[in-house]
């Protein structure tokens, strides 16, 4: 066996025996009509310095409206921001909300490993999103690493989500280095993936957030329900083990060749 072979499989072994039990979890469908316990939700509105943002989770779902009413960035006209994330801090985990129709907004989506800092141009942690009207308006997905208002496209991908008529689970799974986006449509399939590799944040909060945009005439709007966050299982984490390590051998044996 080759020392490379014997580190790959250390790589894996270690990723599998690294991850605790994977009892830890969240869920909230929002049936207790607040989000005020069992999870309690903490509010964010300050990092565009944005005003007159509003969570209600009254009807069993959980709707977050941010006005265009913050700091302007050169092409982009006057920011909102609106989000709301809940504990315990995780260190790997799988984050998933289902988006409801109707949505709309600049960019919108889920949050993993965030710090929770609600000063103004201070939020740091992961997102997926939808953009609707990235690609010439035809939408885009992408994975963001926040610092503050800068959000660095780690990995995007070009989809029209049909938000007027169809609701969606999205999920960010984060492991490790890894970032694992997927989005389903409710009752069907897959429409969406995305991976990426980044070691800026270690752990943190899990949530949902987005923005609007004063340019484009677009408030930030959502609903979401059936939110979750838990330890992935240690299979899943094997499993995305081994295929890295099938990736860096497929890369190994180009280099080679």
């Amino acid at each position: 066996m080759s020392s490379w072979v014997r580190s790959s499989l250390a790589l894996v072994v270690a990723a599998s025996v690294g991850v605790s039990a994977a009892n830890a979890q969240i869920f909230d469908d929002f049936s207790d009509l607040d989000d005020t316990a069992n999870p309690t939700w903490t509010h964010l509105n300050g990092l565009v310095g944005s005003t007159g943002q509003t969570w209600d989770a009254s009807t069993g779902q959980y709707h977050l409206n941010g006005p265009t009413n913050g700091f302007a960035l050169p092409n982009t006209g006057k920011l909102g921001f609106v989000g709301s994330y809940t504990g315990p801090s995780f260190s790997d985990v799988v984050v998933t909300a289902d988006f409801v129709q109707p949505a709309t907004g600049v960019a919108f989506g889920v949050m993993a490993r965030t710090d929770g800092n609600n000063a103004f141009n201070q939020l740091k942690g992961y997102g997926y999103v939808y953009e609707p009207l990235a690609a010439g308006g035809l939408g885009e997905v992408v994975l963001y690493k926040m610092v503050g208002a800068t959000l660095s496209d780690i990995g995007s991908q070009q989809v029209t989500l049909d938000l007027a008529n169809k609701d969606y689970t999205f999920s960010l799974a984060v492991t490790g280095t890894q970032l694992h986006g997927q989005v389903f449509e409710v009752g069907g399939g897959m429409v969406a993936e995305k991976f990426a590799v980044d070691a800026a944040y270690a752990s943190g909060f899990s949530g949902v957030f987005g923005y609007s945009g004063a340019l484009a005439g677009v408030p930030v709007d959502f609903t979401i329900d059936n939110f979750g966050a838990r330890v992935p299982e240690p299979g899943s984490v094997l499993l995305a083990s081994l295929g890295l390590v099938a990736t860096l051998a497929q890369r190994r044996r180009r280099n080679v060749a």
